[in-house]
């Protein structure tokens, strides 16, 4: 895609019409309803992204080669009264050191419980929840680690929800539905098998 295409010719959605996050999308056409596809530039990956979450450019975005890229995102929406918070890292040690990748991530939320297995075609996900309460307000993790069946290839992806003012009406989670909303990033992620 043209990265120096007219801002006013692209769709009017905060990836778009945010630079750098604009830069790092392929096509402006949703891949489907509310979501953007993302192809890594480390040949390793694709994954869904969300058409309002926008990142900013380094530290929030970081790559090594084709080895390692990690991206924090966020979708922040004052008046529906949210904030949606994105990290991913991936690397190409996938399975190999799985129990090395989920002790990281589970000290990075804070977490010390199991992780529950779930399985695709092509991926086995770990996942996991947790909530974090600070100054009154309560976050909501959804977090786990995806790695490939096909190759050494891993996605580290954590994704958090909260209320912007918890004392506005419209502060509210449907947790079963959030868990639905995370599977539902985890299992769009796609590892390239070109090894």
């Amino acid at each position: 895609m043209n990265k120096e295409v007219d801002s006013m010719k692209l769709p009017n959605t905060k990836a778009f019409q945010d630079e750098f996050t604009r830069s790092l999308l392929d096509s402006p056409e949703e891949m489907e309803e509310g979501y953007y596809l993302f192809e890594s530039d480390t040949g390793g990956y694709s994954m869904l992204w969300p058409k309002d979450a926008v990142t900013d450019g380094p530290p929030f975005y970081q790559r090594t080669q084709d080895s390692f890229e990690k991206i924090i995102f966020y979708d922040r929406n004052e008046k529906e009264n949210y904030r949606e918070s994105f990290s991913t890292t991936y690397s190409t040690y996938g399975e190999s050191v799985i129990e090395s990748n989920l002790g990281i991530l589970s000290d990075s939320i804070g977490y010390n419980g199991k992780y529950e297995t779930l399985e695709t075609d092509k991926s086995r996900i770990y996942f996991a929840t947790s909530e974090d309460t600070f100054e009154g307000i309560t976050t909501y993790f959804f977090f786990g680690y995806i790695s490939s069946k096909e190759s050494q290839k891993g996605l580290e992806y954590v994704y958090s929800t909260e209320c912007l003012d918890k004392s506005k009406s419209n502060c509210s989670f449907n947790i079963e539905q959030e868990v639905e909303t995370a599977l539902h990033y985890m299992k769009s992620v796609q590892f390239t098998t070109n090894d």
